[in-house]
């Protein structure tokens, strides 16, 4: 495996780093898209780790810096779906010129797993998805299911105290709620952003990943639940969910990390020959 600098856009603004296999004649391509404000690394490496892992496998894997993040300089006048749009458009131009005509696998985490739904909505050479707490609609027994959970938990009751402190606290402005801060931030693919997107995989026979943590429990509380809710047919038979409830959402444990990578690793090895096309 070896690494080198990944330019695209107007007069290379854009910026990334490629890790290669050994034999990349045909690979396919994985690009991992950033977390929030976080750089291509990822939080705690995380990108990094996945990209030299998919190398090692047989992907070229390319870590970038979207417009405004990292060493990629901002776009103005653009809202960020248009610029990632446009980020997007010369990211696969420049795919296309170093690599040829290749299938692609998108990865990212929270806003990153955003702007891959919305890329492949339209984007008919994706063929894979990894997605890290992405959006998901709530099924019929998610409510029942998560009051459940409030009432069987211990720890809430202990916990209650403090819970009541902090949003009488938020109640009167003394603390910030930095839980909705992060969410507005994000911006979320529409309802038929994701019903294009994952009928798009279902029909091109593709695969998907998906991997939700602690921060997905305010809309996901059970394995299986995002095929469920989307309700498309054959969705469930490509469709991998792995459910980690007491994973931190960006994956702050070490042994946690390596647990990420070693999925995503094994999904992908199993997978190989279906995400070539």
């Amino acid at each position: 495996m070896k690494e080198e600098v990944f330019r695209y856009g107007e007069s290379g603004r854009g910026f990334g780093l490629v890790s290669l296999p050994e034999d990349a004649t045909e690979a396919p391509i994985a690009v991992l898209f950033n977390a929030g404000l976080i750089s291509r690394e990822g939080p705690h490496r995380m990108n990094v780790l996945i990209c030299r892992a998919l190398a090692n496998i047989g992907y070229i894997a390319i870590r970038i810096d979207l417009s405004g993040k990292g060493d990629t300089p901002s776009r103005n006048g653009l809202t960020n779906r248009e610029s990632v749009a446009l980020d997007w458009s010369y990211i696969k131009a420049a795919i296309g010129d170093r690599f040829g005509s290749r299938k692609l696998v998108l990865i990212g985490l929270c806003s990153g797993a955003d702007n891959a739904i919305k890329i492949a909505a339209t984007e008919e050479d994706v063929l894979g998805l990894v997605l890290l707490d992405p959006v998901s609609p709530m099924d019929k027994g998610f409510q029942k299911r998560s009051l459940i959970s409030k009432i069987t938990n211990r720890y809430k009751w202990l916990n209650l105290p403090f819970s009541l402190i902090k949003k009488f606290r938020l109640a009167i402005g003394a603390e910030h709620d930095s839980y909705k801060e992060m969410l507005a931030l994000r911006d979320e693919p529409t309802p038929k952003d994701l019903s294009d997107c994952m009928n798009h995989i279902v029909a091109s026979k593709g695969r998907v990943l998906a991997i939700f943590t602690s921060q997905a429990s305010y809309h996901y509380n059970q394995q299986g639940q995002f095929a469920r809710a989307l309700n498309i047919q054959g969705l469930e038979y490509c469709c991998e969910e792995v459910h980690w409830p007491l994973v931190n959402h960006i994956f702050i444990v070490q042994t946690h990390r390596y647990r990420l990578v070693d999925k995503i690793s094994s999904w992908a090895t199993i997978n190989f020959e279906c995400l070539q096309g």
